[in-house]
């Protein structure tokens, strides 16, 4: 049992000094997550139990670190995570290696009781595949709603909602004339796309595009808002432009994210593979990849970036890398659609670190009422954060 122990103290210590993959990260949320849900039961076990429940933790966890043990990614960056987490650090340790409870106990042997018929539900739930699709003619279509299979054709397109959250475009004959769509997410929601010449591209919560039918021309071209990412299909004979506020890009295919987020303020190009070049009103320049284009106003500059950390929310995360208090809570918004009253002076106070996308609002809530320069409180979905 000791080397079992040391198995889970040592991916523990990887988490305390930032050094943790993705992988064992879940492994930690998953081991956690049923003692947050059920605080009670440990003070309810005899001695004898805690004994007992402690080996059956420990050798359910290890198989399930014997199972994952060859799919677990190694990664060389160190990843820091928000202080607060270190609660939960501690929590899990102390739950798992001193006596716990495991997840059959909770799983098998206390049975939730039935939702009581009429009862309010507060859970606010993360984003899910929700979008409007708005043709050329106006009609609005909701997707979420609408079933799988072809929904419309548009001349020799055809428009097909393939699964949840996944609206392809096809066509197989020469196009001689197109249709403007819009592709658009509320808060809260999140949505794929493939364009009629295979370019895939990933919507964020609150983004929309506007592209044709089918491209035909010279160029193809589509218009964003929002954060998008793209992976553009390869075509030397014509070439891809995306546009937004104040800029312009220009590939032939890659896979770059553009966040155009903050209208009016900063909007942030980031390449990943191959080369676009990125213009404003006043200047050009071409991107490479791990590059940044940062235009903000006539201004127009490139930085060193991880583009892992900015495209961790087409993977299932929120990156946050020294975050003033109001960038958190404004994406914390858009992906739980909840709305954000901030009072008093915003902090000068920054965070850093990796949680999943996929959590309920409830549990981020918790991480958030532990930060000292900040109270929260939530009025049904509305959050209101005051600085101390």
């Amino acid at each position: 049992m000791d080397d079992q122990n040391q198995h889970i103290r040592d991916i523990l210590a990887k988490y305390e000094a930032g050094t943790i993959t993705e992988e064992e990260l879940s492994l930690i949320d998953n081991w956690y997550a049923p003692f947050e849900a059920n605080p009670d039961l440990i003070d309810s076990l005899s001695a004898e139990e805690r004994t007992f429940r402690k080996k059956q933790l420990q050798e359910k966890i290890l198989g399930q670190l014997t199972a994952d043990t060859s799919a677990l990614a190694v990664t060389s960056k160190k990843r820091f995570f928000l202080t607060p987490g270190k609660r939960l650090l501690q929590a899990a340790a102390s739950l798992i290696l001193i006596c716990a409870v495991s997840f059959y106990l909770i799983n098998n042997q206390y049975k939730k009781p039935p939702a009581t018929v009429g009862a309010h539900n507060n859970t606010i739930n993360p984003a899910t595949d929700r979008a409007v699709l708005t043709r050329s003619n106006g009609e609005e279509i909701l997707l979420d709603e609408s079933k799988n299979g072809e929904l419309f054709t548009e001349g020799n397109v055809h428009i097909n909602k393939l699964k949840p959250g996944n609206l392809v475009y096809t066509t197989d004959n020469k196009v001689d004339k197109v249709y403007s769509n819009t592709l658009s997410t509320p808060r809260g929601g999140r949505y794929q796309l493939t364009l009629a010449d295979g370019t895939r591209v990933w919507l964020n919560a609150q983004s929309s595009i506007t592209y044709p039918s089918a491209f035909h021309g010279h160029s193809r071209e589509v218009k964003i808002s929002g954060e998008v990412y793209f992976e553009v299909a390869h075509n030397s004979t014509m070439p891809f432009r995306v546009r937004s506020e104040n800029q312009t890009i220009e590939v032939l295919g890659t896979h770059f994210n553009v966040n155009t987020y903050h209208t009016g303020s900063d909007a942030k190009t980031t390449l990943l593979t191959g080369s676009i070049a990125l213009t404003n009103r006043h200047h050009r320049v071409v991107l490479k990849p791990g590059e940044q284009g940062i235009v903000a106003g006539p201004s127009l500059s490139v930085k060193k970036v991880d583009p892992a950390e900015v495209i961790a929310w087409k993977e299932g995360y929120f990156d946050f890398t020294d975050n003033d208090i109001l960038t958190v809570i404004e994406e914390l918004g858009r992906w739980y659609n909840v709305d954000i009253d901030y009072a008093g002076v915003p902090t000068k106070e920054t965070f850093t670190g990796r949680i999943p996308r996929s959590w309920p609002f409830e549990k981020v809530l918790n991480l958030l009422k532990t930060f000292k320069s900040i109270q929260v409180e939530m009025q049904g979905r509305r959050l209101i954060v005051e600085t101390k």
